[in-house]
């Protein structure tokens, strides 16, 4: 403000404050940088009151009041600016950790193991399913730490070969893996190597993405099991009956000629010993040729499986019975546990029977120093359907984990020449998966092994037929 803009009234017509009983007023515009914010006004009683002196004082207050006007302002809208923005900030703040609950909550749900890292090799992601498990690792431990001292059962330097690999070429890499769950079973990992770009075309991290696929592998290798043994069955329908023919045969000409020697046509010398023995053996052999023929067959012929309701605790029982009466030696033990008032199953009873049995037997050839037999049926609730076990256990010696696959395999064994035919198993294998059901083993060498048996079962139970 300036004198030349400050106004001095006399005239009581034109002053400001009116009936103040006042002589004189002097008012001071209240202005800063061109703008008018107001007006300083001072009413003097006499006009000897206001000189020179007190105009300069007050236009002196008035730009001091000015200036202190405009500095409030600027305040209580700085004020007002700073309270928009806390709210802003506050609103952005809680959208930012709304989103990241949601984006934490969908990485959580997803049915798949993960983990994140970034370039430095710290973990900065890390799912709920690596929480869980035996070797889970809660989240609130791993994040911001290496990821090379939290994996620590997993050899380092594959893992920095696989990591670099991903940081580098900027390309997804998916490995399989085979491990071990709870309970020593075997499990089939997918585990993918997932580059992510942030800014630029620079990778700033890898994702780790594991998955289960245990049952794909499992169906996949049931699905090539069952196509290998339907191949052996076309193989056998081609050559069987050819093959036995001869056998026949040859088997008759033996019989024949060990008669004629028993009978003394040939007199008595160490030479017609020999060829007793011989004779003996050729009909020995062609018969084991028999049974595996017969065996062949087995697959060649289109098992018509009999759809009546079967309890298959009576089966496991009646097949217990005809193992006792075998000749077994005393120091094998058979124990059986029948479920009572199992579902019924719809099959057939003589093949349910014949698979039972082969598992029965290949167990008690598994614990030649004697051992426990256990034979045991029960009820399971799936979440799809009601199922009934048949479990078929050992304390025998076990079967070694790398031939756990091939075990269902026609002509694999592990049996000494002229024991076994490699047949059983896949005999049995075709039996279960023709009357929909599964078969699974359970083995630890030195401890014993378990077939289980899954049927899938009727809505009916034994001894209530209207149930």
């Amino acid at each position: 403000a300036s004198h030349s803009t400050s106004v001095r009234l006399e005239n009581d017509s034109q002053f400001f404050l009116r009936d103040a009983g006042h002589a004189v007023e002097y008012a001071a515009p209240l202005r800063f940088e061109g703008h008018a914010l107001g007006a300083l006004i001072v009413a003097f009683d006499h006009a000897g009151d206001c000189g020179q002196t007190e105009e300069r004082l007050i236009d002196a207050a008035a730009q001091q009041a000015a200036l202190a006007a405009r500095i409030s302002s600027l305040y209580e809208a700085a004020r007002s600016a700073s309270v928009h923005l806390a709210r802003e900030v506050e609103r952005r703040t809680a959208e930012a950790e709304s989103q990241r609950r949601f984006t934490e909550a969908i990485i959580d749900s997803l049915p798949v193991s993960l983990y994140a890292i970034d370039r430095a090799r710290r973990v900065v992601a890390w799912n709920r399913n690596r929480e869980l498990g035996g070797q889970g690792i809660p989240r609130r431990d791993v994040l911001g730490r290496n990821v090379f001292e939290v994996l620590t059962r997993q050899p380092r330097q594959t893992l920095e070969a696989e990591f670099g690999r991903a940081f580098e070429t900027g390309e997804i890499e998916r490995i399989e893996q085979e491990g071990h769950g709870p309970g020593g079973a075997a499990r089939h990992w997918l585990v993918s190597k997932v580059p992510m770009r942030i800014d630029g075309e620079e990778v700033s991290h890898v994702i780790t993405v594991g998955e289960d696929i245990t049952e794909r592998v499992v169906a996949s290798r049931a699905v090539a099991r069952s196509e290998k043994l339907s191949a052996v069955g076309r193989l056998a329908a081609g050559v069987v009956h050819e093959i036995n023919n001869p056998l026949a045969t040859i088997a008759a000409c033996a019989e024949a000629l060990e008669s004629r020697v028993a009978e003394g046509a040939y007199g008595s010398s160490p030479e017609v010993e020999d060829l007793r023995e011989y004779l003996q053996l050729i009909r020995g052999e062609a018969f084991r040729c028999k049974e595996i023929t017969n065996g062949l067959l087995d697959f060649s012929r289109a098992r018509a499986v009999q759809h009546a309701p079967v309890n298959v605790s009576e089966v496991v029982e009646s097949a217990a019975r005809l193992l006792l009466h075998q000749r077994r030696g005393p120091a094998i033990r058979i124990e059986v546990e029948a479920a009572p008032r199992l579902p019924l199953v719809a099959g057939d009873e003589g093949q349910l029977q014949q698979a039972v049995i082969i598992l029965a037997e290949n167990a008690v050839d598994a614990m030649p120093e004697g051992g426990t037999l256990t034979l045991r049926t029960r009820a399971v609730t799936e979440e799809d359907a009601g199922a009934v076990l048949v479990e078929v256990g050992d304390t025998g010696s076990g079967i070694p984990p790398e031939i756990l696959e091939r075990i269902f395999d026609p002509f694999f064994t592990t049996k000494e020449i002229g024991r076994g035919t490699g047949l059983g198993l896949a005999v049995c294998y075709g039996i279960v998966t023709e009357h929909g059901g599964r078969i699974g083993v359970d083995s630890t060498p030195g401890r014993g092994t378990t077939f289980t048996i899954r049927l899938p079962a009727n809505s009916t139970t034994d001894g209530d037929p209207t149930a």
